[in-house]
């Protein structure tokens, strides 16, 4: 058991907040946060160590694990609380929607961002800027367009992700269907020399990662997961020939039934482009297909 998770637990046998459920259910949420900050390389000695940029980790690790938001909202309830009992309560924001978080009760948040080309150019290093190059025409996780390596994954009309770098290790292909994506990766093959990958070579992923963090939150690019959400929202939409209805399309209830043969295509290529075994995930992304 590593400092924080100990120092998380006799935080929690100090506060006894709530029903038992309710205390047995946070304590366990922490220590899993502990074990996700480990992970993503902050070894914070203290629970007193928590900072703004470990929690846009976190969140960030959620998002990227397509959590619904009642699940995001329920480990932001408990980071709160953390932060509250360090006397940091300023630490987490008070908004959910600053974190791309829909409230209790509100139609499903889109959580599709745009990247904003002035700040991005304010970003210093290279490979992270082609990473979210890569995350905007390909919608990419962070980890997978950190790890590409243009050697090995680009092909005449598609890339293949190793499974090496991919979540639960499942590699997949997506079509190199528009010449943005085609100039981009023609970018990171100069970029990148024989079979490098865009993590500098003389960095670990962990290192990159904290870099990719800090230069991302200084330019005030948030949430770099919402590129993948604007990615599958184009693909419906060069698909299916109509928005989503995460975007202002028609629901499934007013579709027709050519309208619906054709969403029911679209969330199939879809999944398979962003990785996912099960097609219910596509209503994080475009909105539900059965509402």
């Amino acid at each position: 058991m590593g400092d924080l998770t100990m120092d998380l637990v006799r935080l929690c046998h100090r506060n006894k907040d709530g029903s038992y459920g309710t205390q047995t259910n946070r304590r366990r949420g922490l220590t899993a946060m502990a074990d996700d900050l480990s992970d993503l390389g902050y070894k914070l000695p203290s629970a007193a160590s928590l900072k703004p940029k470990h929690v846009e980790a976190l969140v960030e690790r959620w998002l990227d694990a397509d959590m619904t938001d009642a699940s995001i909202r329920n480990r932001l309830t408990w980071l709160r609380w953390w932060a509250e009992k360090i006397n940091k309560p300023n630490v987490v924001s008070r908004d959910n929607a600053t974190y791309g978080v829909a409230e209790r009760g509100e139609v499903t948040r889109n959580r599709a961002q745009i990247l904003d080309h002035t700040k991005f150019q304010s970003i210093e290093c290279p490979h992270i800027k082609a990473s979210i190059l890569l995350q905007t025409a390909f919608g990419l996780r962070r980890e997978e367009a950190m790890k590409f390596q243009p050697q090995v994954a680009i092909r005449s009309d598609h890339i293949a992700l190793h499974s090496s770098w991919t979540k639960g290790g499942r590699a997949r292909t997506i079509p190199i269907a528009t010449l943005e994506q085609r100039q981009v990766l023609q970018h990171v093959v100069r970029l990148v020399p024989g079979r490098g990958s865009l993590i500098p070579a003389q960095l670990t992923y962990v290192e990159q990662l904290k870099r990719f963090e800090y230069q991302t939150l200084k330019a005030g690019i948030r949430n770099t997961h919402g590129f993948r959400h604007a990615y599958a929202q184009q693909r419906y939409a060069v698909l299916t020939g109509q928005a989503c209805p995460l975007a202002g399309g028609k629901r499934w209830a007013d579709m027709t039934a050519k309208e619906r043969e054709a969403d029911r295509s679209a969330r199939h290529h879809i999944s398979g482009e962003l990785g996912h075994g099960r097609l219910k995930v596509t209503d994080v992304y475009l909105g539900s297909a059965f509402q």
